[in-house]
This record gives structure tokens, C-alpha cells and sequence, in this order.
């Protein structure tokens, strides 16, 4: 199968091919985009690809046929498997900047406004948006059409991600990066193929079922990458994975902790003998703790409700819930992928 970031490419040129939120209204687009990019070689080689007219006539050019693997060669060399983020990243900058607002709104801007409010954002529909008085992105995007929301979704397993300003869509990094340290899901497949090969596939069918609007299952599967990335390093077969986790910790004192479930109900530190007030908090175990509890009441017991006067009350889970899920299982790999470096050197039973 191929990799995830792959399939994303093809995504998003096959949501370009349909040209419902992008438009290509003339021969010159492309080559726009290209140049404007610091991409004009591709232009050279696939331009005849992306003309949807036989230069000078308004007849329609066979070859734009050929539209969708013309510009997902393009979009794959210059990502060039993760390795050109930059390049590759102002060359989507340059795509959204194309997209025009009013045709990601599923039912145009009159599904947004009416009457006078209409009127007046046919002529200044940056100000009417702003009285909404509310998150415009997030107000698009609820009144967006599925093309364009997949066109987000996959952008976001690409790293990137769409913002308002000014009537214009811009392009802008979904999570910010460090120098030393990039968030690029590639990294952690290549690292997690060779340690880890059955973790790679949870990760990779937890972004797949991201990119399809599937929060429930992309939550149930960080639930396992979860357990399933400190089990390998419990004390033996019969521990549960949060063994795993304590051996890994770098919390103070938690070697010392035969029974780390009790921990988030502060058990263990009544097995102590304090000579002061204070107490031991163990803040990195019960963090990547609470990550799994969200994922279980979010994952695969999110129909599990209390039940008040007859009435069930359970919770929902949203996409923007599986967005947080997952980048917090991210966090969690890159950290266990470092605090390996020099676990066989201090590990001690």
C-alpha cells in the first residue's frame, strides 16, 4: 500500500481535478501558480496538461484529460517524500491563495446570508463575515462543501492548514514546528517500520480514518498505538502496558512504584514516608495516563452515557477531537522515539 502522505498527494489532486472549490478559468493559471512557486520547469514539461482551452480559442483542450496525473507528479516530486517541505509549501500557498471563498460555500454566499445582509455581501462579503462575530474559518468550513473540507483534511495530514484573512484563503502550518524537531508524520513511519511495524500500521490507519471525517475510529486507533508502544517495555507478559509506561517515565521516584495503575488515584504515595508536605505528582506518567482515559471515553466508550430523569447523556465526538487526539499521540511517539535513545542505558528492574 502506499504511504500515507502518498495517498494524500493523490487526494488533493483529484480534489483539484474536479475543479468544484478550484477553478481553472484560463490557460494562464497554472503557469501562474507554477512560476509565482519557483516551479516553472513543471510547467515546461506538463503545461500541455494544465490548459483547459487550445491556446487561443475558448475550445476545450483534450488534453487537460490528463489534468489529474499531470499535477500529482508535480505535487509529488517537489514534496519529494517529506524531504522539500519548504518548496513544497509555497507551492500550496500558491494553490489556496487561487481558491476563490465564495466556491467552498456549499449553496454559494446566499446559504449564508439573506435580504439586505445578502446585498450587502455581494459587495463587501470580507465585513459581513466579520459580524458573524464568531471564528470565520471555522464558519466556512461548517458551511463548506465536502470537497473542500477533504481538501482540508488532507492538508492537515501534510502538515498545513487553511486560515482567513481579508477575503482571502491563506495557506499556514497546522502545528508549529521546533528546529530540531519536525512534526512530519513521515519520520515517525520510517522510525516506526523498523521498531515498531504494527504501531505503523495503527498510525497510519488513524490518519487514513482522519482524513475520511472518522474521528471515532482515528480515536480507537491511538487508543492502541497508546498501549500498544509501551507494552514492549513492561517488566514481563503478565504486567499491563502501563508497566510500560512507568518504566519509560522519567518521573522522580517512580521506580520505586510497584503499582503504577493506583497512580492517578494517588495511592502510592500513601506507601511513602514524607518528612515534609510535599508529595510526588509523577506529571509525565499521568499525563500520557489522561491521554488514554480520552481515549477511551472519546474511542470506543463514547456510547457509555450516564442516564438523569430517563435521559441518556452521552458525549460527542467531533473531528476536531480526533485533530487533538492524534496530534497528542504524535507528541507521545516523538517523546518515547527520544526517551529510547537512553532507556538500555538506565533501565534498571
Amino acid at each position: 500500500m502506499d504511504r500515507f502522505d502518498e495517498i494524500a498527494l493523490s487526494r488533493i489532486a483529484s480534489l483539484l481535478e474536479k475543479r468544484t472549490f478550484f477553478t481553472t478559468p484560463n490557460n494562464a493559471t497554472w503557469e501562474r501558480i507554477l512560476s509565482n512557486a519557483g516551479q516553472s520547469q513543471h510547467y515546461e514539461t506538463y503545461g500541455y496538461a494544465l490548459k483547459p482551452y487550445k491556446p487561443g480559442t475558448d475550445w476545450d483542450n483534450k488534453s487537460f484529460e490528463g489534468f489529474y496525473s499531470a499535477i500529482k507528479s508535480i505535487l509529488k516530486m517537489v514534496y519529494s517524500d517529506g524531504n522539500n517541505t519548504e518548496e513544497f509549501n509555497y507551492l500550496m500557498k500558491e494553490i489556496v491563495a487561487e481558491i476563490n471563498i465564495r466556491n467552498i460555500i456549499k449553496g454559494g454566499i446566499e446559504a449564508l446570508f439573506s435580504g439586505y445582509q445578502l446585498k450587502r455581501a455581494y459587495e463587501d462579503l470580507d465585513k459581513q463575515l466579520k459580524e458573524k462575530n464568531e471564528d470565520i474559518m471555522t464558519f466556512l468550513l461548517n458551511k463548506s462543501t465536502e470537497d473542500f473540507k477533504q481538501f482540508v483534511l488532507n492538508l492537515h495530514i501534510l502538515n498545513l492548514d487553511i486560515n482567513y484573512s481579508e477575503e482571502k484563503l491563506v495557506l499556514r502550518p497546522f502545528t508549529q514546528q521546533t528546529s530540531d524537531e519536525s512534526r512530519n508524520p513521515s519520520l515517525l513511519i520510517d522510525w516506526l517500520s523498523k521498531e515498531h511495524p504494527h504501531i505503523c500500521d495503527m498510525y497510519e490507519n488513524a490518519i487514513e480514518n482522519y482524513s475520511k471525517g472518522d474521528s471515532v475510529s482515528c480515536i480507537q486507533n491511538c487508543r492502541s498505538i497508546i498501549t500498544g508502544i509501551f507494552t514492549p517495555y513492561k517488566n514481563d507478559g503478565k504486567n499491563e502496558w502501563v508497566m510500560g509506561l512507568r518504566n519509560l517515565s522519567t518521573d522522580t521516584y517512580i521506580k520505586n512504584v510497584d503499582h503504577p495503575k493506583n497512580i492517578p488515584a494517588d495511592g502510592v504515595n500513601k506507601k511513602f514516608k514524607f518528612e515534609n508536605d510535599q508529595f510526588f505528582k509523577f506529571p509525565r506518567y499521568n499525563l500520557i495516563n489522561k491521554l488514554y482515559s480520552f481515549t477511551c471515553d472519546l474511542g470506543a466508550h463514547n456510547t457509555e452515557a450516564p442516564k438523569i430523569d430517563g435521559k441518556l447523556y452521552p458525549e460527542i465526538t467531533e473531528l476536531k477531537d480526533a485533530q487533538l487526539c492524534l496530534r497528542m499521540t504524535e507528541d507521545v511517539l516523538i517523546w518515547v522515539r527520544e526517551r529510547l535513545k537512553t532507556f538500555e542505558e538506565t533501565l534498571v528492574f
